[in-house]
């Protein structure tokens, strides 16, 4: 049992709000622990840490209001305070300590070919029918996993994009298949295919069940929100193209999720499509606009029609929560399960292999060479990257960022978008106050979902102490 002298105290940058029901939701975020959730007694002990009070004092208030308290209760209710890390006693969790270590898993983009389908309106590859060769592909995947066991990662995930990646349907199977067999048993591998399902239909989806690969999917709104920006070069929309293709996934159990890039054109449909998606059970992410050489027109929506729609969507998502937690999905590039000091792995756990070889450190970069599959250390080559190290910046050295709460899980956002060749990686993020206004909504919603299949709510004590 805990010692009733123990000072109990608060995390630098906890965040606390009221849930419906008189519950309370905590979340720290300098843990990998998500929301806590507290009943109405919990809550009344959290409110007493003013970082003087010992568990005994504390007890002696829970007893003033109830006499069938007992210490053993309180300590009980602190000590799941403390394993949920919304509390700590004697020193906190040394912050350098939390973030020291190289990276686990490495991302691998395989731009395998500029060729596509669509002419989707925001994107940033210029379409050409060059692709990548079976050599080159060949050795992209021996030289990577190779380079990745020699530093040390434990797992590679490969994501096949383009253009449309199903256009080389077969390299990718073949790929697949040579990656697994390299990989063995000495390091994790998974293969995941970026696609705007057009092509998917139930034989692909058969085949990508069968050598277990992932896939992620683009639909950005219903009907002609969709269509007024994911189109063939014809004009027409492709919605139910992409239907039909998600339809098959399903019907062939393909692990997979919708991407949707949200802009000024389909903002306004993103509860629709929200809605849409929850009825059929399909896990989803949100990606904000990014701008882009090949994209003359302003598409990035403005920040209030951006904050009302995707509050409007949090709001369906917790009128009928899915029972797997969702929200580092809902809010692009912030991530509320793992603290970390960069918003992304460009320069340090992730990069891109363009259709000729080259590597770049970003798909939205993709003119920005640092080397090839050529050279000695493929990973070496990824760390060098100027273009990376001028932008990646960690959090700790972005002097906008200095005073947020939130820095540990947003980091500034995209750090293309953070960049101004004036004030370098310290600009502020376009969307600084879209993150700011909706990532208190976003914990919400989780505490919401946490309360209808079961928290991690500290237990309840006897008799009626908070009310």
């Amino acid at each position: 049992m805990m010692s009733d002298s123990r000072i109990p105290r608060l995390h630098g940058n906890t965040y606390t709000d009221n849930v419906e029901g008189g519950y309370m939701l905590v979340y720290n975020p300098l843990s990998e622990k998500g929301v806590a959730v507290l009943n109405k007694e919990a809550a009344f002990l959290f409110q007493q840490i003013d970082q003087k009070k010992t568990l005994h004092d504390i007890f002696l208030q829970a007893q003033g209001l109830d006499r069938n308290v007992d210490f053993h209760d309180v300590a009980s209710v602190f000590e799941n305070f403390f394993s949920s890390e919304i509390i700590y006693f004697d020193t906190p969790r040394v912050k350098n300590k939390f973030f020291r270590g190289k990276p686990k898993h490495l991302g691998v983009w395989l731009h395998i070919t500029n060729q596509c389908n669509l002419r989707c309106t925001y994107c940033y590859v210029w379409k050409t029918h060059e692709k990548m060769s079976d050599a080159t592909a060949r050795k992209a995947i021996v030289t990577i996993v190779r380079d990745a066991v020699r530093h040390g990662f434990e797992k590679i995930i490969f994501k096949f994009a383009g253009g449309e990646c199903l256009l080389a349907f077969p390299l990718i199977l073949d790929l697949v298949r040579e990656g697994r067999r390299l990989a063995g048993n000495v390091v994790a591998i998974d293969f995941v295919v970026l696609t705007n399902g057009v092509l998917i239909t139930e034989d692909v989806a058969r085949k990508l069940k069968e050598e277990r690969i992932k896939a992620a999917v683009s639909l950005d709104g219903l009907g002609e929100y969709n269509d007024a920006q994911r189109i063939f070069p014809s004009g027409l929309g492709s919605f139910q193209y992409v239907e039909r293709g998600i339809q098959s996934l399903q019907h062939e159990r393909v692990p997979f999720n919708v991407s949707v890039t949200i802009t000024a054109r389909n903002v306004e449909n993103v509860p629709q499509l929200t809605h849409y998606l929850l009825e059929r059970s399909i896990p989803f992410a949100f990606n904000f606009y990014r701008e882009n050489p090949y994209v003359k027109e302003a598409m990035r929506s403005d920040e209030e029609t951006l904050i009302a729609c995707l509050k409007k969507a949090y709001g369906l998502i917790s009128q009928c929560p899915p029972r797997h937690s969702v929200m580092n999905g809902l809010l692009d590039r912030v991530v509320f399960t793992r603290p970390h000091v960069y918003t992304c792995g460009m320069g340090n756990s992730y990069l891109v292999v363009r259709h000729d070889g080259k590597i770049a450190p970003c798909p939205v970069a993709l003119d920005e060479v640092s080397g090839s599959i050529d050279d000695e250390d493929v990973i070496d080559t990824m760390q060098r990257s100027q273009f990376a190290k001028r932008r990646n910046v960690p959090i700790e050295r972005r002097t906008s960022c200095m005073d947020c709460q939130w820095k540990y899980i947003c980091c500034g956002g995209c750090p293309l978008l953070n960049f101004e060749p004036k004030t370098g990686a310290n600009a502020r993020s376009p969307y600084c106050a879209v993150y700011k206004a909706l990532i208190p909504e976003v914990l919400k919603v989780e505490a919401k979902r946490l309360l209808a299949y079961g928290t991690r709510e500290a237990q309840e004590l006897p008799g009626s102490l908070a009310s």
